[in-house]
C-alpha cells in the first residue's frame, strides 16, 4: 500500500471546523479517520436522529404511515428551509419523513417533535438520551432541526455511528435516503445530495448546512459486499465537501479491493454499543530476550488457536487530511498515557505522549509478538520511552492481536512510520483521545 506521509504531522490544520470519518458498516472497521472526537456542529444532521426515534415509533405502533401530524404555531414559524406548513394544518407521517429527508424541512421537524415528544425541547431531550444508548457519547442536542444552538453539538464519530444505527435498525425505512425528489401540494422537492446522485453504489443519507457548522454531510455507499459510511463537517462549500468525501470513499473502497485481508485483519472496536464486542484491552507484550520488556508489563497469556492472518495493514495516503488518525477506542491506554488531546489549531507538540503507533494486526498472538520484536530497534531509536504493547480486540471467539508501540509523542510517532515505511514496514499513527 502507498507509504503514509507524515512530515507535516505538526502543521496545524487552516479549517477549524473539518472533521472526518469513514468506517465500514458491518463491522465498524476505520478507514479514514480526521478529528472524529472533536466537536462540531451538526447543522441538519440532526434530522438522522429525528427520524431515527421516529422509525422506531413507527416500529413499536406508537405512529403509523398514514397518521396526521398537526402543524403547530411554533412549528409554522420555522425558518427555511422548511415547506411553509401553516399553523392547524396537518401532514402525515409518510410526508413528514421525505420532507426531513429531502428537502430538510425545519418546520417538520418540529412537528415531528412535538406529536412525539409534546414539546421540542422535551423531544430533545429524548433525542439526547438516544444518542448516548447508541453509544453518541460527545453528542448533545436542543432541537431536532439542526438549527443554529451553541449547545447542540456533536463528532464526525458519532454521525457514522447514528448514520449507522439508521442503516442497521431501520433497513425496511432505507429507501427514503435513496430517494432524489418528493411532491407536495403540487410541488417538487429534489435532493440535496449530489454525492448520493454521483458517487457509484452511494444511496443516501444527509447534508447539513450551518454558518457556525460549515457544510456537513453523512453519505453510505455500497459496492459488492462492503458497505461503507462517510462523515464529512465543516467543509468550505458543497463542492470541496462532496469532492472530499468522494475522494476519502473511493480511496477505502480501492484499499479494501487492493487488499482484501483490510477488512478481516484490523478490528478497531465497533462503536455500536448494542453491537458491542468484548471492550478491548490493552496488554503490554512481555516478549524480547533481546531487550527487556518495561516494568509495567505482565505475562502474556497463552495464544489462542486461530487462523493466521499475516497482513498488517497501512492506510493509504489520502492528502493532507490523512496526516492524523484519531482513535476512537479510549480503552486503549496505558497507566502513564497521557489522554489530553492536542488542540486542532494549536501546532504545539510538547512532549505529550498521547501517540501510539500500530505495527500490525494478527489472528494469532505470537505473530504480532514476533512483530513487535522484529521493529523494536527501529521505533526505540527514535523514541526510547516508548512502551509495548499487544492489543486484544475479541468477539467471542475470535479475536484479533495488535502490535503497536504506545507513549509516543506525535513527532515520534510520525518519525517512526516514516522509518518503518522506508523499509516497506506497515504503520499506522493513532492519537489516544477520550
Amino acid at each position: 500500500m502507498a507509504a503514509l506521509v507524515f512530515s507535516a504531522l505538526s502543521v496545524a490544520h487552516a479549517n477549524p471546523k473539518y472533521a472526518a470519518y469513514v468506517i465500514h458498516a458491518e463491522t465498524g472497521d476505520v478507514l479514514f479517520d480526521r478529528y472524529s472526537n472533536e466537536d462540531r456542529y451538526p447543522a441538519s444532521l440532526t434530522k438522522m436522529m429525528t427520524l431515527y426515534l421516529l422509525f422506531e415509533a413507527i416500529e413499536d405502533g406508537t405512529v403509523k404511515m398514514d397518521d396526521e401530524m398537526t402543524v403547530s404555531k411554533r412549528a409554522s414559524l420555522q425558518p427555511a428551509s422548511h415547506l411553509g406548513l401553516e399553523r392547524g394544518t396537518k401532514i402525515d407521517v409518510d410526508t413528514a419523513i421525505q420532507a426531513l429527508v429531502i428537502r430538510s424541512a425545519n418546520d417538520v421537524a418540529t412537528v415531528v417533535a412535538e406529536h412525539l415528544g409534546g414539546t421540542e425541547l422535551k423531544f430533545a431531550g429524548m433525542m439526547t438520551e438516544k444518542a448516548h444508548d447508541l453509544g453518541m457519547r460527545r453528542t448533545t442536542f436542543r432541537n431536532a432541526s439542526g438549527l443554529p444552538d451553541r449547545r447542540q453539538t456533536t463528532t464526525a464519530r458519532d454521525m457514522a455511528i447514528l448514520s449507522q444505527r439508521l442503516t442497521q435498525d431501520f433497513p425496511k425505512y432505507f429507501h427514503y435516503f435513496d430517494q432524489n425528489s418528493f411532491t407536495w401540494q403540487g410541488r417538487t422537492y429534489r435532493s440535496h445530495n449530489r454525492v448520493a446522485m454521483t458517487l457509484d453504489g452511494a444511496d443516501g443519507l444527509k447534508t447539513g448546512y450551518t454558518r457556525a457548522s460549515g457544510f456537513n454531510l453523512a453519505t453510505t455507499a455500497a459496492r459488492g459486499d462492503h458497505r461503507l459510511i462517510g462523515v464529512v463537517l465543516g467543509g468550505r462549500s458543497t463542492a470541496t465537501r462532496d469532492r472530499h468525501m468522494i475522494q476519502i470513499l473511493e480511496t477505502a473502497f480501492a484499499d479494501i479491493k487492493k487488499k482484501p485481508s483490510l477488512i478481516a485483519s484490523v478490528h478497531s472496536i465497533r462503536p455500536v454499543p448494542s453491537l458491542r464486542p468484548d471492550r478491548a484491552r490493552g496488554i503490554p507484550a512481555q516478549v524480547l530476550a533481546a531487550a527487556p520488556a518495561p516494568s509495567d508489563s505482565v505475562p502474556m497469556p497463552s495464544a489462542k488457536s486461530l487462523p493466521s492472518e499475516n497482513g498488517a495493514i497501512q492506510m493509504a495516503a489520502l492528502d493532507m487530511a490523512s496526516l492524523e488518525m484519531a482513535i476512537a477506542d479510549s480503552s486503549v491506554t496505558e497507566n502513564d498515557i497521557a489522554s489530553a488531546p492536542i488542540g486542532e489549531g494549536d501546532a504545539e507538540l510538547s512532549g505529550v505522549r498521547d501517540w501510539i503507533i500500530q505495527v500490525g494486526a494478527y489472528r494469532e498472538q505470537p505473530l504480532a509478538i514476533k512483530r513487535i520484536r522484529d521493529t523494536q530497534d527501529t521505533v526505540r531509536a527514535i523514541s526510547a520511552e516508548a512502551g509495548r504493547e499487544v492489543n486484544i480486540a475479541e468477539k467471542g471467539a475470535q479475536a484479533v492481536y495488535r502490535a503497536r508501540f504506545t507513549r509516543m509523542t506525535e513527532i515520534e510517532a510520525a518519525d517512526s512510520c516514516s522509518a518503518l515505511i522506508s523499509k516497506g514496514d506497515d504503520c499506522i499513527a493513532l492519537h489516544v483521545s477520550k
